[in-house]
């Protein structure tokens, strides 16, 4: 369900960007008047603000430059910088009020532990803001207009956080790495590949419990803002993407390296992935029309290659039950 997947997503940085007590590091802050190897403050404001815009349009679901401009022009309550300041803090998100007037006008209240957005504010320093993805609606409150509401909101499954947990588990066999992601309603997730040489510790055995140190080769990202049910349509759809190859492969003899594939195509093998297995684990839960995007009412949709979508599907099933190791030795003797 990510806006795009890209066999070419780079984090944009490098690892000395990220050397915050290194040499210069406190002109970050303009301690002594310049920036790191004598660079004007002004031109760190600069840097930093190109630096989340790369990570907005890497990490947010934005799918081009255009799209951000699409996006900042959605946010109409406020003038186009505050809605930059908005985006690169909650990338996707669409509606945002001051916490009083969420109580006031919808009857809703922040979600624990949410931060608040930051916004300049006229005649004055800043405001706080929440998203409407930042809050939730206790009983009495308001029902939000269709287009304020989640666009993959789906009904409850009871045993979702279970599948959720061993698919997440199983996952970092295949060096799949999830984190949180707080976005906006629109963004259920996104996967691509990464190198940059971290490992996570990962179950390996489970009698007797042993733990391994994996290599992260992909990294994954769920809207924290879903239910368990919600992320794990999301994180099917994903693993989709991967199993199928869209995003390339770490070893061959596991899946084909697919890149390259039109985006409509993509999405389709991606859902049918996802699909299959809800049909499985939940038959009466329907998943939201997320190809609607791809493809008009009638329209021919292009022909998914129906045997990489039944392996994937198989294999995102069998990590949902349980512990489920790669059955091939030699495979898992080279994680």
């Amino acid at each position: 369900m990510s806006a795009a997947v890209s066999s070419t997503r780079e984090p944009p940085y490098s690892d000395d960007q990220l050397d915050l007590f290194g040499p210069g590091a406190d002109g970050l802050l303009g301690l002594d008047g310049t920036g790191p190897r004598g660079a004007k403050p002004r031109n760190d404001a600069k840097r930093s603000m190109d630096f989340m815009l790369e990570a907005a349009m890497q990490y947010g679901g934005v799918r081009d430059y255009v799209d951000l401009l699409d996006r900042l022009a959605a946010l109409r309550q406020y003038k186009p910088f505050n809605a930059l300041l908005v985006l690169l803090q909650r990338p996707s998100a669409s509606y945002l009020l001051p916490a009083h007037r969420w109580k006031e006008r919808w009857g809703r209240v922040s979600r624990p532990g949410e931060q608040p957005l930051v916004m300049l504010q006229p005649g004055g320093p800043v405001m706080f803001l929440f998203d409407v993805s930042q809050t939730e609606a206790p009983d009495g409150s308001k029902q939000l207009p269709l287009q304020l509401r989640n666009p993959y909101a789906m009904d409850h499954v009871p045993s979702a956080e279970f599948a959720l947990n061993w698919v997440t588990l199983n996952a970092k066999l295949d060096g799949v790495r999830v984190s949180p992601a707080g976005h906006g309603l629109p963004s259920a997730g996104c996967i691509w590949p990464s190198d940059r040489g971290m490992t996570q510790p990962t179950l390996v055995k489970k009698k007797p419990e042993t733990f391994r140190p994996v290599r992260v080769r992909y990294e994954t990202l769920l809207n924290d803002a879903y239910s368990a049910t919600e992320r794990l349509a999301t994180f099917a759809h994903e693993l989709g993407h991967l199993y199928c190859g869209h995003i390339g492969t770490h070893d061959p003899e596991l899946w084909t390296s697919r890149p390259g594939l039109a985006e409509p195509l993509a999405e389709l093998e991606a859902e049918s992935v996802a699909r299959i297995v809800f049909k499985r684990l939940a038959p009466g839960v329907e998943l939201p029309p997320h190809l609607d995007q791809y493809f008009g009412n009638g329209e021919p949709r292009p022909n998914a290659d129906i045997e990489r979508v039944l392996v994937a599907a198989g294999r995102v099933i069998e990590m949902s039950k349980g512990f489920a190791p790669r059955r091939s030795k030699k495979l898992a003797a080279r994680l």
